[in-house]
């Protein structure tokens, strides 16, 4: 906790001071060479960029704490409003791809497990790893021709909510979730199969065999629940990476969320909102790490937080 508090403070203090210690006027950073004087000036003001940087830092982690986030330059709103507004495609897709990812190399993994040194456990084995090797951005390309503009089978460009209905929704997030999630079923796949492995030669696993325990029984009773620790531990890291992996996938597909978002303050130079965002990201990170450590010490009570 107090680790994850500390690595939340380091960002918010990367975030500044890269942002503000660029060369040049900050002010003129973001409303460009050929902005007004007065409107240079009243930004700087609203900044309050003449002061020291560290008591900016100081005033920016006051406000940070009762939740502001500064204003946008670009929407004339709060950073957090902006963001919030901004939060239902990107959770969105995190929620399903983490889904998939949970389901499908559960399932895979299982699979391999149960086939080993067969067949289809080789063909798992490679198909895992072109999954890895292939970048998120470039399958959600090929998704991207072959379902949408080829089939028509997913809209392109278009997020509907899910108070529209669940299916509406699932058909506008479905193509960008399982696109950001190959990776992660990738590599968690190959977890799940290496860790049931393991736990399949140890000593209960040969007990139970012994005793006439049914195979199904030993695999989802024994190895399997033995087997979750590393798995849970890895699937935490992978929603982190598939939030992380939604900024590309969102402007792949044109869907309005965070990564949106961030592409578009980066473009019009609206730091306030790249300094937001990037907080979030960092703050989202870290409490899932928490989040998947605490359900970790669950299962396993010899680990301690």
């Amino acid at each position: 906790m107090i680790t994850g508090f500390i690595t939340i403070l380091a960002v918010a203090l990367l975030t500044f001071f890269i942002f503000n210690l660029l060369p040049g006027d900050p002010a003129l950073v973001m409303l460009g060479l050929d902005a007004d004087s007065e409107v240079l000036s009243a930004l700087r003001k609203e900044l309050n960029l003449e002061a020291p940087a560290i008591l900016r830092f100081g005033h920016w982690i006051a406000d940070l704490a009762s939740g502001d986030f500064g204003r946008s330059i670009t929407y004339r709103k709060p950073v957090t409003q902006v963001i919030v507004e901004s939060l239902p495609p990107t959770l969105s897709i995190t929620i399903v791809g983490s889904a998939l990812t949970l389901v499908l190399s559960l399932f895979f993994g299982i699979l391999a497990f149960k086939r080993h040194n067969r067949w289809l456990d080789y063909a798992l084995t490679l198909g895992s790893q072109l999954g890895i090797v292939i970048p998120s951005f470039w399958m959600g390309i090929l998704l991207l021709f072959a379902f949408t503009l080829k089939l028509e089978w997913f809209p392109f460009g278009q997020y509907a909510p899910l108070r529209t209905g669940f299916f509406s929704w699932l058909r506008t997030i479905f193509l960008p979730s399982l696109s950001v999630s190959l990776v992660a079923i990738s590599i968690m796949m190959r977890m799940v199969r290496s860790s049931l492995l393991e736990n399949a030669r140890e000593d209960f696993v040969r007990t139970a065999k012994s005793k006439g325990v049914p195979e199904r029984k030993i695999v989802y009773k024994h190895i399997l629940k033995n087997a979750l620790g590393p798995i849970v531990t890895l699937f935490g890291l992978q929603i982190s990476s598939i939030l992380a992996g939604t900024i590309v996938i969102e402007n792949v597909f044109s869907i309005p969320g965070i990564g949106r978002l961030l592409l578009l303050a980066v473009q019009r130079r609206d730091l306030p909102v790249v300094q937001g965002v990037v907080l979030w990201i960092a703050t989202m990170t870290v409490l899932i790490n928490i989040v998947t450590d605490f359900v970790h010490m669950l299962l396993d009570p010899r680990v301690s937080l």
